[in-house]
């Protein structure tokens, strides 16, 4: 009896084995060739016209929809209205204030869509693959982020002769909600934007989407109700 269990337990062992081998196998290669970066999209960047706007041209390649493991979104990158990054040294600073049943409610910045490890994280995205004097365009657009490699997190594919990468948020720029939720704002439109190039691409992705992204915890205002003062 205690060598049929036996027996029974190393062909279960060497049939799980053999199946990770065939989803290991089952990965398609893309090659990237010399020049060429893979570039994650997982917030506005999954709208193709966004990209060809930053780009200034329009985006040739193939477009995948792929996983990143590892990861999830959250709505929580701060952009602070007067931040080094935003403003020249000489440059006039920036007061702003939402109004809110007649009153009017100052706030210093508004936040991002940004990324965060997590162990057994999942996220839908999209991939492209651009020159690499494209992805310079994009790492300006991107300021308060750092571009980190994922190569090995797709879960669809393999990749040869290149890297994969995406945009995670640098440190100073951490989510302060929980402490202060009130002195930053989630812009509306820009919560459009994003959940209408999921919509874009299909229902299921959108619900991934949903499911892949912490709940906002932030005030979402629309850009219209914002009364700017320099």
């Amino acid at each position: 009896m205690k060598i049929r269990m036996i027996v029974g337990f190393l062909v279960s062992i060497l049939f799980l084995l053999s199946a990770a081998g065939s989803a290991a196998e089952s990965k398609s290669t893309i090659e990237i060739r010399e020049g060429m970066a893979g570039m994650i999209g997982y917030g506005t960047l999954m709208s193709l016209s966004s990209l060809e706007q930053t780009l200034g041209h329009r985006y040739e390649g193939q477009v995948y929809q792929v996983h990143v493991r590892d990861y999830i979104r959250g709505w929580a990158l701060r952009r602070p209205l007067n931040g080094p990054q935003a403003n020249a040294a000489d440059a006039k600073k920036f007061d702003a204030c939402f109004l809110r049943n007649d009153e009017r409610v100052p706030f210093e910045g508004m936040v991002n869509l940004n990324v965060y490890p997590e162990k057994n994280g999942r996220m839908n995205c999209i991939l492209y693959l651009l020159p690499e004097a494209d992805l310079l365009n994009v790492d300006k657009r991107e300021w308060g982020y750092k571009r980190v490699d994922v190569t090995e997190r797709i879960e669809e594919h393999e990749f040869s002769g290149g890297r994969v990468y995406l945009y995670e948020g640098l440190p100073e720029h951490a989510d302060t909600a929980a402490a202060d939720p009130g002195k930053y704002i989630l812009i509306k439109e820009y919560v459009d934007q994003v959940t209408m190039a999921c919509d874009a691409i299909g229902k299921d992705f959108r619900a991934e989407f949903d499911k892949s992204t912490r709940p906002v915890a932030y005030q979402v205002i629309s850009f219209r109700a914002i009364i700017w003062k320099k």
